[in-house]
């Protein structure tokens, strides 16, 4: 059996001390890193200078070595500050990449932004870790969460989510990669579906001992798996929100998504026929009124239908109530302060834009999108019929 080398001792130190772990991760800065962790190690008696610890980090920036599985193997999830944030193909099979998030609350607009400035500090690393997929199994137990949202995209999604994590002791996970690559190998049938759950849980896990509610904000492609979806939270409270479809298809032609290009979604990993696709008029119109449809087929007694005129006053008036939170004045007043600004650049405040996009849809646009506009008329009468939320206030 192999002695433990002085970086081992040094990396098992640091997973069992949270607090060197508070101190060292949120260094940016190299240099300061170098130094922090030098004295750290010398503290433990571990003989590594600042030479071995700089010439280390230079090795693990390079763009072979972030391909590379994690030097640190674990057999269990790592510690409360570690989130999941990558599926790595290892002999044959994956295993779960985590990183150190330094405290940083899953405040951006996107989960993947948060996890670009982990990945760069030097701690992760150092302390990048990797875990077999069984790991997770021990977030089957974990609170549930409290509200799953779906969406058409570009229809104010960003927005709820932004507003929900607003109030202390929310957790939103917006559209994780990592969630959606378990998501397609449950689709493949190669891991069964408990592992998305499992995997949402480690998501939201409480790293700070202050969480009061979770949710899971999914990728707006999700609703083709819907009924998967609804199998594995099936007591979980969700929303879907849409919006007029010409406004939508605006948006998509300025900065297309993933999902409205052609070839670049996967779409039978979500059991949907590409062939179907290539064979459609105009793309952007079939893909989202897949989506929109697969969401009116799934409509049950949890669902919240949303339309993106009611925001953002519906969040706090139908979406909190129906997720089962009841925030107290801070909390709601720091939710409606969040429903004043973009969501995508929330330091800058929120201006409406329906009326620029109907003006800037040509006549084709308009022509071309009448079967999606079936189906958003389809939606407006399930919400309207089950009066799910008061009508927008003139």
């Amino acid at each position: 059996m192999t002695s433990a080398t002085p970086i081992d001792r040094l990396r098992a130190a640091l997973l069992a001390d949270e607090a060197a772990q508070l101190r060292l991760a949120p260094i940016a800065d190299t240099a300061a890193f170098l130094d922090a962790i030098t004295a750290y190690a010398e503290g433990l008696g571990l003989p590594i200078g600042r030479d071995a610890f700089a010439a280390g980090l230079a090795r693990a920036a390079t763009p072979q070595m972030e391909r590379e599985l994690p030097a640190l193997r674990l057999a269990e999830a790592p510690p409360r500050h570690w989130l999941p944030v990558d599926l790595m193909g290892y002999q044959g099979g994956a295993v779960v990449e985590w990183l150190h998030f330094a405290g940083l609350p899953l405040t951006d607009p996107f989960f993947e932004e948060t996890w670009r400035k982990v990945r760069l500090l030097p701690f992760n690393r150092l302390m990048r870790a990797a875990t077999p997929i069984a790991a997770l199994d021990a977030f089957a137990e974990a609170p549930p969460l409290d509200g799953v949202v779906f969406h058409m995209s570009r229809c104010g999604s960003t927005l709820a989510g932004q507003m929900l994590g607003a109030a202390p002791g929310h957790i939103v996970v917006a559209e994780p990669p990592v969630l959606d690559a378990v998501i397609r190998l449950v689709v493949r049938g190669v891991l069964p579906p408990a592992t998305i759950a499992a995997m949402a849980a480690a998501l939201t896990r409480d790293r700070d001992g202050q969480a009061r509610h979770r949710f899971v904000k999914l990728d707006a492609w999700h609703c083709f798996v819907l009924p998967l979806l609804r199998g594995v939270w099936p007591g979980t409270p969700w929303t879907f929100l849409y919006r007029d479809p010409v406004e939508v298809l605006v948006s998509q032609q300025r900065r297309p998504g993933l999902h409205v290009r052609p070839g670049v979604l996967p779409l039978e990993e979500y059991g949907v026929d590409p062939a179907e696709g290539a064979a459609a008029d105009d793309y952007a119109v079939w893909i989202l009124d897949g989506i929109c449809r697969a969401a009116a087929d799934a409509v049950d007694a949890g669902c919240l239908l949303l339309n993106y005129d009611q925001l953002p006053a519906a969040l706090t008036d139908a979406m909190l109530p129906h997720f089962g939170v009841a925030p107290d004045a801070d909390a709601r007043a720091r939710i409606v302060a969040a429903g004043g600004r973009y969501s995508k650049a929330p330091t800058q405040a929120f201006t409406g834009d329906s009326e620029a996009k109907q003006r800037e849809a040509s006549p084709e646009l308009r022509a071309a999108a009448a079967p999606l506009i079936a189906t958003y008329k389809r939606l407006e009468a399930l919400r309207l019929a089950a009066k799910m939320t008061p009508e927008p206030v003139a």
